[in-house]
């Protein structure tokens, strides 16, 4: 099952090649809610070496302080007796603000 939420890139850690050549980024973003409740949220992108380059595009593409859409999976592990839980990145897409424009006169060119 897939969950989405939106909200601003407020951190984005650095790229790390783990020792079967699969990358790991890990980022976070600020969802605030429609009560205006800002929650923090911690995203992993886990990509085996012949996906790599979607981490790099990841960083080429998104700076702190954008706005995006994630859809992720929650992934939960059991480690001595305990569950942790982690959410598990699978697309991110820029949020673009639309631009109303609002009476537009055209003018009539002299010739």
């Amino acid at each position: 099952m897939g969950y989405k939420v939106k909200g601003e890139i407020v951190s984005i850690g650095e790229k790390k090649v783990l020792d079967n050549e699969a990358v790991v980024l890990d980022y976070v973003v600020n969802h605030t809610s429609d009560n205006g409740f800002v929650t923090p949220m911690a995203f992993n992108m886990y990509k085996a070496k012949d996906y790599a380059e979607h981490v790099d595009n990841f960083i080429e593409y998104n700076k702190v302080g954008d706005i995006v859409e994630v859809e992720f999976n929650i992934r939960g592990k059991e480690y001595n007796g305990r569950i942790y839980n982690s959410l598990s990145h699978w697309r991110c897409d820029k949020v673009v603000k639309e631009v109303k424009q609002e009476n537009v006169l055209e003018t009539d060119m002299p010739f």
